[in-house]
């Protein structure tokens, strides 16, 4: 199942290419404002589909050679896509070693706006990642108390801050290593320049602003599909698999979640529907993941291991679930100053307690 079947992506080339000349052509070609939002709803399923191959060049799934799927992804892709493949790939792998640990996932630590547990904000923890502390004051809890409220409208702008977190990556001068580093940043010099040109040739300024955010919304089925399949599970503290009731593939297994979907729409989830396999095997190639499902699923009822999956809507509704069981926690934070960060030694040293 590790083989690749490049006729598969050839297939998924075409599709590429349809979506995008089909939203430049009703962006630049067609003189309704209707055209031009119908353009922008096609180029933020063209950004949403492409970032499936992105995700499997960055796990080196394609063509199994580092440096070529590592080059694919950071030119072509940083220039049709707009997001470094140096910065995804620093943050997605470290993401598949500690998946949903609180102190060194990147993929949940988004405070001030969300915490998918109570205890990432029951006390101040130092991110292994971003090398800052986590603190959880005024601004936070108040975030976090509406977090399950703002979830959605969260998503449909989350990509601008994939730009940010890019650059920030690539201009960084601390030393740390970024493979490609000029030839991504030139790639997305470009993405910004098409992007920029496309937008700026609608004839209003109106039309300009809501071409940019309904094709970023858009995009918000890629970043929700993402969430959805980590935010409703287990978090721990440190690393995991610590020891043999806890260890790679159990663990994997707690924390990962699997969405049902019918085959036919493979296609839309991008392979982000198989998560758990995903974990267990990042290289193999995603027209291989649904096969490699039956094999997962045989191994986890033999020594019975659970597995997760729920569908889409369901999926949906545990996420949002579990994010307001986070809020109502941080609401009691709030008033009760014996909860949570009101206990910890930060709190005690800038009172001057103790």
């Amino acid at each position: 199942l590790v083989q690749t079947d490049m006729r598969y992506y050839a297939k998924m080339g075409t599709w590429y290419f349809a979506l995008f000349t089909s939203a430049l052509y009703l962006s630049l070609a067609c003189a309704s404002p209707a055209a031009h939002m119908l353009g922008a709803t096609v180029m933020g399923i063209f950004w949403q589909q492409l970032a499936g191959l992105g995700h499997d060049l960055g796990h080196s799934g394609v063509s199994h050679m580092f440096y070529t799927d590592m080059c694919v992804g950071s030119t072509i892709g940083n220039a049709l896509m707009g997001i470094s493949t140096g910065w995804w790939k620093r943050s997605h792998n470290t993401h598949h070693v500690v998946c949903n640990s609180v102190e060194n996932d990147p993929d949940i630590q988004h405070l001030p706006v969300f915490a998918v547990a109570a205890k990432i904000f029951d006390h101040p923890y130092l991110s292994s990642y971003h090398n800052k502390v986590f603190n959880f004051g005024a601004v936070e809890r108040f975030l976090v108390a509406h977090q399950h409220l703002l979830f959605y409208p969260v998503m449909m702008f989350a990509r601008f801050n994939l730009y940010v977190q890019s650059w920030t990556l690539l201009l960084s001068s601390s030393g740390r290593e970024v493979h490609y580093r000029r030839i991504e940043a030139a790639a997305l010099v470009v993405y910004a320049t098409w992007v920029a040109a496309v937008a700026l040739s609608m004839p209003t300024w109106a039309e300009t602003v809501g071409w940019i955010l309904i094709s970023h919304a858009v995009t918000a089925l890629l970043h929700v599909q993402i969430t959805v399949s980590h935010w409703a599970m287990e978090t721990y503290h440190g690393h995991g698999y610590n020891d043999e009731t806890d260890e790679w593939y159990i663990t994997q297994l707690k924390t990962t979640m699997n969405v049902a979907t019918p085959e036919c729409l493979d296609w839309l989830h991008i392979g982000l529907q198989f998560q758990i396999e995903h974990h267990l095997y990042p290289r193999l190639p995603r027209h291989n993941l649904r096969k490699a499902r039956e094999l997962v699923r045989a191994v986890c009822a033999k020594h019975g291991i659970p597995y997760h999956e729920p569908g889409f809507f369901e999926a949906n509704a545990l996420t949002i679930s579990a994010l307001r069981d986070a809020a109502l926690e941080a609401r009691k934070a709030k008033r009760d100053p014996g909860h949570g960060f009101y206990t910890s030694a930060l709190w005690e040293a800038m009172n001057a307690i103790g």
